[in-house]
């Protein structure tokens, strides 16, 4: 599949609105900075649309080892110098699409984490998985491999495969692509702020339809493909795989609107898909 939107150079605005083209639902958000101490948050996200709102299931607790998209999601983390000789962190969600350690986030994580590590040349963002035990969880620095501005993406390759126990197999999330009806179930997993461990949320799609997700100045992107979810998400969770319980990732969360925090948006997964064929990048497809 080719991307019908070229990767580009762009910029997130302090006030982000979105407008979709279809009458099914209308999704406006703003991206407003948010500071905690020396913290530098990579922002998760949530829309605000004309859709009554439906409860979501609330937290969903797995072993890790029962999920294999829960199992491929990465804490992650970037640290540098800021002012005042303290430091200055920035934290989001990805995960894994196969064994070489590639993942995927969104692209105004890697914007934000710029800024984070801007006084720490050569700093990379880090990469570490959950871990059942009580030892530590080892970081893994990565790389931007690509960028895909107007559908809020990035891919990022981990310096070597993140294993969560010694001598296991790398984890990677299966991604589907397939068509998603309103009232789905889905489930969202991801490293909201000052978790350790992956939290995760159960939820249905609430709407489906296209909006743009990135204001860019230069020449004005199209509308993205993207679905609502009624679940409450946190920062951190920028980047948080959607998927169906027990399936392939169908998403990726990309924001939230503060005025209506029980909803938020994710990006069609065919987007992420897409980034990962044109730099000849294997993924796994569910069956």
């Amino acid at each position: 599949m080719n991307n019908s939107q070229p990767e580009r150079a762009g910029r997130r605005s302090g006030e982000l609105s979105s407008g979709v083209s279809r009458p099914s639902f209308v999704i406006r958000s703003s991206w407003p900075k948010l500071a905690l101490v020396s913290f530098c948050l990579l922002v998760c996200l949530s829309p605000s649309h004309a859709i009554p709102f439906s409860q979501t299931e609330g937290r969903v607790k797995l072993p890790p080892q029962e999920d294999r998209v829960l199992r491929s999601v990465v804490e992650l983390v970037a640290v540098g110098p800021a002012n005042q000789d303290q430091n200055q962190e920035c934290s989001a969600t990805g995960f894994l699409i196969n064994e070489d350690g590639y993942l995927i986030t969104n692209w105004h994580v890697v914007e934000a984490a710029k800024g984070c590590l801007e006084k720490a040349p050569g700093a990379k963002i880090l990469a570490k998985l959950a871990v059942t035990s009580s030892r530590t969880a080892q970081a893994v620095p990565c790389d931007v491999i690509a960028l895909d501005i107007p559908n809020d993406l990035a891919l990022l390759k981990a310096e070597r495969p993140l294993l969560a126990n010694p001598g296991g197999k790398p984890p990677y999330a299966m991604l589907d692509a397939h068509a998603v009806a309103v009232g789905t179930a889905v489930r969202v997993t991801g490293y909201p702020v000052f978790s350790w461990q992956p939290v995760t949320q159960a939820g249905r799609v609430t709407a489906v339809g296209r909006t743009r997700l990135e204001e860019i100045d230069y020449p004005l992107p199209a509308a993205s493909d993207a679905l609502v979810v009624d679940i409450h998400l946190r920062p951190g969770n920028s980047g948080s795989p959607v998927y169906r319980p027990g399936g392939g990732v169908i998403a990726v969360v990309d924001k939230r609107d503060p005025l209506r925090p029980a909803y938020s948006v994710a990006v069609a997964i065919h987007y992420a898909i897409e980034l990962a064929e044109r730099h000849g990048v294997r993924w796994h497809a569910t069956e």
